[in-house]
């Protein structure tokens, strides 16, 4: 009987961790897919052209992102992502999206839904601070976007960022 109780506690030792294993190899998962996402977005932003050559205008991703009041503001136009099962992100309703959906860990089988967001700004050229007005020098001008990602995992928020600076002519 006592080698029975020992047993069980050793067995139960042994679970317990590997349960807590998979729980720390989820939780890397889940943050290496939202790192590949909001990468991805920033790569966009680095080398897409920045223009309709149909219509001339600067595409929703490049336009400098502001509230209803003219403040900096996160929004999710411009982006688009397909889930790895065909669904596509979409943007929250409103005048101006404040995100966008993605599925992390969707080909799992326990997919977390994450919110992305990305704010724009123009760059002073010396200094290299964001600002909402446009800073023109001899070789165009420079645009600083920050891509954020936000999800739920066990409770807690979880959140990256990557930041791309470009120029535009």
């Amino acid at each position: 009987m006592v080698a029975t109780v020992l047993l069980s506690m050793i067995i139960l030792g042994i679970l317990s961790v590997m349960i807590g294993a998979y729980r720390v190899a989820a939780k890397a998962r889940y943050a290496d897919h939202a790192r590949y996402v909001i990468k991805s977005m920033a790569d966009q932003f680095v080398t897409q052209q920045y223009y309709d050559s149909n219509t001339g205008s600067t595409l929703p991703m490049f336009q400098i992102t502001t509230d209803a009041n003219g403040n900096a503001a996160p929004v999710g136009t411009g982006m688009s992502w397909t889930n790895s099962d065909g669904s596509v992100g979409y943007a929250s309703s409103g005048p101006i999206p404040a995100y966008f959906y993605v599925l992390l860990g969707d080909n799992s089988g326990a997919p977390i839904v994450a919110q992305v967001t990305r704010q724009v700004w123009y760059l002073y050229p010396s200094s290299g601070q964001p600002t909402l007005v446009t800073q023109n020098a001899p070789a165009g001008y420079m645009l600083r976007a920050d891509f954020v990602i936000t999800y739920p995992y066990q409770g807690v928020q979880m959140s990256q960022t990557i930041t791309a600076v470009r120029s535009i002519p």
